[in-house]
């Protein structure tokens, strides 16, 4: 990396990027990169990152570090795909250097993106791939509470799965931003909707579940297929059942409350996994209707639920699918009794 870093960033500005050199500029980013440069530790405040017991000596500018930033987060990143460096690192002859998949797309052309300097071979920067590698990043949402630092290459895939993304209260008058375990206590002690977080499943996977009026939250187990592979396997999500008393029925509308996804209601977040939700409604009794005994009723639905993170709020019942269950076979009680399955597809 002889050549001068003023060079790479002018290179950089000037649209250079591609192996043909007519890729647009990647955008600056605003404002420096504070940065933990140890390798590693938990810790969501700025820590000493000394080097490993058998490298880092006494007074070494190892030992002492404590917070590093840097100035231009452009540095590490590959100068062709503008994405995050990570091992393995290559070189041109001169030292400008690529990420992995752009080296093998350069080797093609014969020459580097930035000085144009005719290379027969790219070599691995060892010395690029222990920085980048030493270099660690505070979490996104390290104020709802998570305490990782993740390499800098690393950090938008942690942030695609941290636990502790926030999600909002779906209040109307509640300003409530927190992670999902979060939200959960704030609920049930703030407003004092039911939350139900253990809930048993029968043979069939349905969970037998007491709905009440206004909001209910459910973390259920939700059931996930590999169409590919035939396995299935199962992980916990936070539901929102809000049933609507009205004249002549209950309407029922259900939401996927993932911290992940978009605001917007039916937004599939970073993965293309789909929810699918089946509500089995039923009731034995004796009612005398026109001369008529109704012994028996059940209904059954099968949907697709609509994933957010009321960012902007819950989604309007218009832009969702609402179960419709008449009061005539509900009664006047206090809630209805439903049976609920979730698939993940």
């Amino acid at each position: 990396m002889a050549d001068s870093a003023s060079k790479d960033r002018a290179a950089k500005r000037s649209g250079r990027g591609g192996p043909g050199g007519g890729d647009e500029p990647k955008q600056k980013r605003a404002g420096s990169l504070g940065v933990d440069a140890g390798g590693g530790g938990g810790s969501s405040a700025p820590a000493t990152a000394p080097a490993s017991a058998s490298r880092a000596h006494p007074g070494s500018a190892a030992a002492s570090l404590v917070d590093v930033t840097v100035e231009d987060a452009d540095a590490l990143d590959c100068g062709v795909c503008f994405l995050p460096l990570k091992s393995p690192i290559f070189q041109c002859d001169v030292g400008h250097v690529v990420c992995s998949l752009c080296r093998d797309k350069l080797q093609a052309t014969g020459k580097c993106h930035v000085c144009g300097v005719a290379t027969g071979n790219y070599r691995r920067c060892h010395a690029m791939e222990q920085l980048v590698e030493s270099i660690r990043v505070p979490c996104l949402y390290a104020a709802h509470g998570c305490a990782l630092r993740a390499a800098y290459y690393d950090q938008e895939s942690h942030r695609l799965v941290c636990e502790h993304a926030p999600c909002h209260c779906p209040g109307e008058a509640c300003s409530f931003v927190g992670s999902t375990a979060a939200l959960l206590d704030h609920v049930s002690t703030a407003h004092k909707w039911p939350c139900i977080t253990t809930v048993k499943t029968n043979d069939n996977g349905y969970s037998n579940v007491h709905l009440h009026d206004g909001f209910n939250l459910i973390l259920a187990d939700c059931s996930i297929g590999n169409k590919n592979k035939g396995s299935t396997s199962s992980v916990q999500c936070l539901l929102l059942l809000t049933v609507e008393r009205q004249q002549l029925a209950r309407f029922i509308s259900v939401h996927w409350i993932d911290p992940h996804a978009a605001g917007t209601s039916g937004s599939q977040g970073p993965t293309s996994k789909e929810m699918e939700c089946k509500l089995w409604y039923s009731a034995n009794f004796e009612l005398i209707r026109c001369s008529t005994w109704l012994i028996r009723h059940f209904q059954s639905w099968k949907f697709r639920v609509a994933r957010t993170n009321l960012s902007n709020g819950l989604p309007k019942p218009d832009d969702c699918f609402q179960v419709v269950v008449p009061n005539s076979v509900v009664g006047d009680g206090t809630g209805i009794q439903i049976e609920v399955r979730i698939d993940i597809n």
